[in-house]
């Protein structure tokens, strides 16, 4: 990050909960970066640092994680993207380029559908657009285990999932950290998002997103297959699909190097946004 580069964190409320967030840089587009279910906004460090020398960055805690206000019960992805909305209006932020991953890019698909005009840009990192009814079991499963004996069971298992081994085993001070963010997620937090994830499908509604769009996954993601994201890309008009090679479920941390080559060149071809069609 440059020298003159700024950060600054603080809280608002919008949508009934007090949102935590932290904003890096001090020029340049607005890129919001929303994070995978189970961690909090420390999960984009790494890139957040890079993009903040062109552009200023907003991260933040979703419903449920971090310091954002965790509510008891079910969640949905509507009020989660509602969210995202209310975090922008009550910052003044009137357009940004949105990066979600995983949970972070199911949000991101319903910005696309219910807040268009917020949007200059969407990336879709190692996500989905429907959760079969087969997986159901599997979230039923995981939700009794979590209210049964906390988050603590899921640590491991969570970061097979999401890092290949060579990957985990090369940088394992960034494997603690991320298990460190999940242990400290609130299980109650934690369980209204899966209940959301649960509830989604997105099909119908991916090709009214008119923003231009990067769908992206890593080619071992077992959670968010190859197969899903083509599908995704062939759903929104005219969006690009990026397969990474040699990551898992965290393709943006794991290939950071390569995603923020492949991000800045498709930031620099969307960055009119809007002001392309003004005559």
């Amino acid at each position: 990050m440059s020298a003159n580069a700024v950060s600054s964190s603080g809280t608002v409320h919008a949508n009934g909960i007090d949102i935590h967030y932290r904003i890096d840089g001090v020029d340049g587009p607005w890129v919001v970066l929303a994070h995978a279910l189970g961690v909090d906004h420390q999960l984009w460090n790494g890139i957040a640092q890079h993009l903040a020398a062109r552009h200023r960055v907003l991260r933040y805690d979703a419903r449920g994680h971090g310091k954002t206000t965790a509510p008891h019960g079910a969640y949905t992805l509507f009020q989660m993207a509602d969210d995202a909305a209310g975090l922008l209006d009550a910052l003044s932020i009137q357009q940004v380029h949105f990066i979600g991953l995983s949970m972070g890019g199911m949000v991101a698909q319903l910005m696309g559908v219910r807040h268009p005009e917020r949007l200059l840009s969407l990336t879709l990192c190692d996500t989905v657009c429907v959760t079969p009814v087969t997986a159901h079991a599997m979230w039923d499963e995981r939700i009794g285990q979590i209210e049964a004996h906390g988050m603590a069971g899921i640590v491991e298992p969570t970061l097979q999932r999401w890092l290949t081994a060579p990957y985990r085993e090369a940088h394992p001070d960034l494997a603690e950290r991320i298990r460190t963010l999940l242990r400290a997620t609130p299980p109650h937090g934690y369980v209204g998002a899966c209940l959301a994830i649960k509830a989604l499908d997105t099909r119908s509604g991916l090709a009214r997103i008119t923003c231009p769009t990067l769908v992206m996954t890593g080619e071992e993601d077992a959670g968010a297959p190859v197969e899903v994201a083509r599908e995704m890309a062939s759903r929104i008009p005219n969006a690009r699909l990026k397969v990474m090679p040699r990551a898992a479920h965290l393709a943006p941390i794991e290939q950071d190097e390569a995603f923020l080559t492949v991000l800045d060149e498709f930031l620099g071809h969307a960055g009119c946004g809007s002001q392309c069609e003004t005559p």
